[in-house]
């Protein structure tokens, strides 16, 4: 026995002090990452965005997220495949012509197997939705609420900049929690599910998210089809696609390196057959 806990100790040093490998999850490489308090995540993406000019309403987004961690190739062995998201916000209040808060939020991720299949520059913003929505359901994110700052309590998300006119241009900010009960792949919520990031109590959510958006250039088949009518000359109506622009997803992991966690399982899976070889005999 004495000998088997001594192999025990020396697999899992030798377990931990093999180099960090890359974490895959659910498809995605995440790249190398450390344990806490490093082990972040930082996902950038497009975003095109609804327009809304007033307190009770809704917004809709969607986009393509282009890189995991620096990474625009973040396919588990270089695949070809990509991460597509549509956001529902609901419940807008506090609006002016420079602010707005929305008090519901849902972001939800989807994984393709071949992410080149479906370009959003190539078809209106419908289209896109509709596709992104038929593809295989990888996360879903939650509004977390007690932003701070100038944000009411409610608050899950909030923007400011020039919101009204021809001009359009402005900023986002928001916080998001791991639905554990929602769509997506139970390794990825598990993953993700940190409560790594401080809302303005002290309570804690997985992610946040900023975004930057204005109406300088729009999807032109929006615009041809008549989804961004008034959108640069100040007559837009509710849900017109107005905005495009860019968003951050910020947060932290919760599962160690798998490496060195298949090292030492492999190990204890070894001293498991010993032990029972030494017993049959």
């Amino acid at each position: 026995m004495k000998k088997i806990l001594v192999a025990l100790v020396a697999a899992s040093g030798l377990a931990l002090a093999v180099p960090a490998s890359a974490t895959v999850v659910g498809g995605i490489d995440f790249g190398v990452l450390g344990g806490p308090p490093t082990n972040t995540h930082l996902d950038t993406s497009t975003l095109a965005q609804t327009f809304v000019n007033g307190n009770g309403q809704s917004a809709t987004a969607y986009g393509v997220i282009t890189s995991v961690n620096g990474d625009t190739s973040y396919c588990a062995g270089n695949g070809t495949c990509g991460l597509f998201y549509v956001a529902n916000y609901s419940g807008s209040q506090n609006f002016s012509t420079s602010y707005v808060e929305f008090s519901s939020a849902t972001f939800s991720v989807y994984y393709s197997a071949n992410a080149s299949a479906l370009n959003l520059l190539l078809q209106n913003s419908a289209a896109n939705l509709a596709a992104i929505t038929g593809l295989t359901p990888w996360l879903t994110l939650t509004g977390h609420n007690n932003l701070g700052g100038v944000a009411a309590p409610n608050a899950v998300l909030n923007g400011g900049g020039t919101l009204t006119g021809a001009t359009l241009s402005g900023d986002g900010f928001g916080l998001m929690d791991v639905n554990t009960a929602g769509p997506g792949i139970a390794a990825v919520i598990a993953y993700l599910n940190s409560n790594g990031i401080l809302d303005a109590i002290g309570g804690k959510a997985d992610m946040a998210i900023t975004s930057s958006f204005n109406n300088a250039v729009l999807n032109s088949f929006d615009v041809s089809s008549g989804a961004a009518n008034g959108c640069q000359n100040g007559t837009a109506a509710v849900g017109a696609w107005c905005y495009q622009g860019t968003a951050n997803l910020r947060g932290f992991t919760t599962v160690p390196e798998p490496g060195g966690l298949a090292l030492f399982a492999i190990a204890l899976a070894g001293l498991g057959i010993s032990v029972r070889s030494r017993k049959s005999k």
